[in-house]
């Protein structure tokens, strides 16, 4: 049997900070949201052109919503969604099933509602969709997520963070272990949506027999275990994924084998450029001006949205904080410079959360530091639960540890990058 395997095309993905306000079609679709909708469309082509059994998408499909953020997929977007896999279904005479699956992108958390539904709406008997709320359900229930089909089972897996308190995990580990073993004489895929140093991809996933696990959510393209690998996202989403090559994997399975994986690769059109800066105390304004002057000089042509590059100045080192005030107002200049037709530059933003500022040596001296700490955050969490007055102590016991486990994290563990930069 052969799959086509593709993860993480964040269709409908839109930057509104730090880029020009420039529209491939005025109030339709940005440069950036066409990028990624083309991301979709060539791996579609790319499904058209071989005769595989199945396609599988393992999660984000869509950008938005995602989190707080409840703005839903662009009328563009979707529409070019369903015009492609119409394009899709026609080519190969609606004889291949797709299968996808929620990660952490694409729904209304607060509406219990995701965006692939009205892709299964709009193709009852092509498309399949597997939501959070089903895994939810299904957990509750005690009930398997699965499809089955003639020659294999599809085990499915979208974007679930069990690993927050202990309850939610032992209560997860269970229903994996009650209901999601392979059992059959068929081949079994699982198709899940999580990382491994997360807290959303279970290790039995990989203790169970299946044929292959198609992951989504890391954007690096690569194997976890012989039958398990990342497709990759088919679009460079932040500038650690500069360097990546993007694409979607090609896969030949057999019941009991080591499945056969290529990798198929996806050209990106839209080149990202960093440049690192390493500020001293000594550097002023002035030279600091003329050393982001020289990095953009190579953009200094007419805009072209097709060309335009997508550019990022990583700033390290120790700077003098009067120093830096002036630094970033010149930033701010250089960037509205540099969103007119004078450069062929798409978006023009600068990191500096690794740089330290620091106040003159004078100030320094006679500076006294006052700390204001909690003593003991976790006893004063539990405080503030006692003082709401449940009636209830089991529920009382388990904010209590899952505050506790959160306020751990917070102190103990590693600084989780924003929405924004993931995986940077």
């Amino acid at each position: 049997m052969k799959i086509l395997h593709f993860s993480d095309t964040h269709v409908s993905h839109r930057r509104f900070r730090d880029v020009r306000d420039a529209w491939k079609i005025s109030n339709r679709v940005t440069w950036i949201e066409e990028d990624y909708c083309l991301g979709f469309k060539k791996t579609l082509e790319i499904a058209a052109e071989t005769d595989y059994d199945y396609v599988v998408h393992s999660g984000d499909l869509f950008d938005i919503p995602v989190g707080r953020y409840l703005a839903g997929p662009t009328e563009y977007s979707r529409t070019y969604v369903i015009k492609e896999l119409k394009n899709f279904f026609e080519k190969t005479k609606y004889k291949v099933p797709v299968i996808i699956i929620d990660g952490n992108h694409g729904s209304y958390l607060t509406r219990n509602y995701s965006t692939i539904e009205f892709i299964q709406a709009a193709f009852p008997g092509n498309v399949y969709t597997f939501t959070n709320y089903q895994l939810k359900k299904a957990i509750l229930d005690n009930k398997p997520l699965k499809l089955e089909f003639d020659e294999v089972v599809f085990f499915l897996f979208p974007y679930f963070k069990f690993g927050r308190a202990p309850h939610i995990e032992k209560s997860y580990e269970e229903w994996l272990r009650n209901n999601q073993q392979p059992d059959s004489s068929k081949i079994s895929i699982a198709v899940a949506h999580g990382m491994q140093r997360g807290e959303d991809l279970h290790s039995l996933l990989f203790d169970f027999s299946y044929d292959y696990v198609a992951l989504g959510h890391d954007h690096k393209q690569g194997s976890t275990k012989t039958n398990a690998w990342q497709s990759g996202s088919t679009e460079k989403h932040t500038f650690a994924e500069r360097g990546h090559t993007k694409g979607v994997l090609e896969v030949e399975v057999q019941k009991g084998e080591v499945p056969k994986v290529t990798p198929r690769k996806i050209e990106t059109k839209r080149k990202m450029h960093q440049t690192n800066i390493t500020l001293t105390t000594q550097t002023n304004p002035s030279d600091f001006e003329e050393i982001i002057r020289e990095k953009i000089k190579a953009y200094k042509e007419k805009f072209a949205g097709e060309s335009a590059t997508r550019f990022k100045i990583k700033i390290d080192g120790s700077v003098l904080l009067s120093n830096w005030w002036s630094m970033e107002d010149i930033l701010l200049e250089i960037q509205q410079e540099v969103f007119t037709d004078a450069y062929n530059i798409l978006e023009f933003r600068w990191d500096s959360y690794d740089l330290s500022k620091r106040a003159p040596i004078s100030h320094e001296k006679g500076a006294k530091i006052h700390e204001y700490l909690i003593d003991d955050p976790v006893d004063d969490f539990e405080r503030y639960i006692r003082s709401l007055g449940l009636e209830n102590e089991d529920q009382a016991r388990i904010f209590i540890d899952m505050g506790a486990q959160i306020i751990d994290e917070v102190f103990s563990g590693p600084i989780e990058s924003t929405q924004e930069e993931e995986e940077e």
